[in-house]
């Protein structure tokens, strides 16, 4: 699947502060966004709350599985505590799609490694194969996401299948930030908790802007 054409993009506990900062930063290129919610009637309120701020673009509300189901990207975006329960609600609908997995394990900010090694292989062992899930956006600012004009730091993406991985990185680029390929999902651990410290730097020093610049390559 090329995102050159047109495409839509389900964001999975879409109502979150990831979740509505994505959102916005996806419709302002005109990419079609879908907010999931469990609760439909939340999805649709957080839908009107956003719209006054999106001058291109399309962007809907609905129940999590009516929002992947006419989505070609799926992106989760539920608290880790959430996570396992989301992408089992979720297997038997998945099949043809690419799952973003931008959850990050954390117990009260800390970062922590869970019995399947990462949330993304979570994902992967209950998908059983369904979708190829990819590994990104879990150290962007939230804060700098959901302004258009803010820059952003860079994705860090990783995964096991190649071309999900290529057309996950073209989408970011979409929303203006840079991507690198960072290898394949047993890498998704050392990303995830990443996010980790960047809280505690933002906390330290009360900033809200914390995240990842590769240097030395891709200048």
């Amino acid at each position: 699947m090329s995102v050159e054409r047109e495409f839509a993009i389900a964001i999975v506990g879409g109502t979150g502060n990831l979740g509505t900062a994505l959102a916005l930063r996806l419709a302002a290129p005109g990419v079609k966004v879908i907010i999931g919610s469990r609760d439909p009637e939340k999805a649709r309120a957080v839908v009107d709350s956003l719209r006054p701020r999106i001058a291109h673009g399309m962007i809907e509300g609905y129940a999590n599985q009516e929002a992947v189901q006419q989505a070609e990207f799926v992106v989760i975006a539920v608290p880790y505590e959430g996570h396992a329960t989301m992408v089992a609600a979720l297997k038997g609908q998945l099949g043809g799609k690419t799952v973003i997995d931008a959850v990050v394990p954390l117990n009260k900010g800390r970062p922590f490694v869970p019995a399947a090694g990462s949330a993304l292989r979570e994902a992967q062992e209950i998908l059983g194969g369904e979708a190829p899930v990819i590994g990104a956006l879990h150290n962007i600012s939230a804060v700098d996401l959901q302004d258009p004009a803010s820059s952003l730091g860079d994705v860090l993406v990783c995964g096991d299948d190649a071309g999900a991985k290529k057309n996950v990185m073209e989408l970011i680029r979409r929303i203006g930030a840079r991507t690198f390929d960072a290898g394949p999902a047993s890498h998704a651990y050392v990303i995830e908790g990443l996010t980790g410290v960047l809280i505690y730097l933002n906390r330290k020093h009360k900033s809200k802007h914390a995240s990842v610049r590769i240097t030395g390559i891709g200048e």
